[in-house]
């Protein structure tokens, strides 16, 4: 049985690869080929089309261009392991946040700013005075709009960081970066697909089961 993309799908992964193309400001076609050919070195280890599987490779390349789309709704459809998996994108992208922001993990300043972010989404947060972690109570169906409340403001820290066409480059959220903000202006990027294993004992995410 034929398991490449189908017609459709093969449609719908050139309209979504455009959109983020926009968002990040690939703007010639030489551009989007290379990023394309990245997503999917990434996402599935494959660079040819034909090569894509209709299932877990698509899904792959799917939410990733939906993320760096700024479609959270999207990327969160196209997600494996749902609830785990948004709770470890919202710890992560808190962590961005404070990075680019200079807040030292764990310190007064950093927890007051998480929780100034997170309350615009309602949600019960603070820091946990014992250890010095910071927990949010997210209810199931928030976990989406809180990592699109985060993801919104790590991407305005980065266009005042950078100037805007650097910036464009550089707003898709990635969970493998860490950001260096330098003391004479721009950003130090830190690729480490394991730069944030251990989040979990200082950022807690607690999920509410609906009811």
């Amino acid at each position: 049985m034929n398991k490449t993309l189908t017609p459709a799908q093969r449609a719908a992964f050139f309209r979504a690869l455009q959109a983020a193309s926009v968002e990040l400001g690939h703007a010639t076609s030489e551009e989007r080929e290379a990023y394309r050919k990245t997503v999917m070195r990434e996402e599935t280890g494959k660079e040819h089309l034909a090569q894509l599987s209709r299932t877990a490779d698509f899904d792959a390349c799917m939410r990733r261009f939906a993320a760096d789309a700024g479609d959270y709704e999207a990327a969160c459809r196209f997600a494996v392991g749902d609830e785990k998996r948004k709770a470890a994108l919202v710890r992560i992208c808190c962590a961005q946040v404070l990075q680019l922001k200079g807040c030292p993990a764990g310190s007064d300043e950093a927890c007051d700013y998480l929780a100034g972010i997170i309350e615009q989404a309602r949600i019960p947060c603070g820091r946990n005075l014992r250890d010095s972690s910071f927990w949010m109570d997210v209810a199931q169906d928030s976990l989406t709009v809180l990592f699109q409340i985060l993801d919104t403001h790590r991407r305005r820290l980065i266009r005042g960081l950078l100037d805007t066409r650097t910036a464009r480059s550089h707003l898709g959220f990635d969970p493998s970066v860490c950001y260096e903000p330098l003391p004479s202006g721009g950003i130090r990027f830190i690729y480490d697909a394991a730069a944030y294993a251990n989040l979990a004992s200082s950022i807690h995410v607690n999920i509410r089961k609906a009811v």
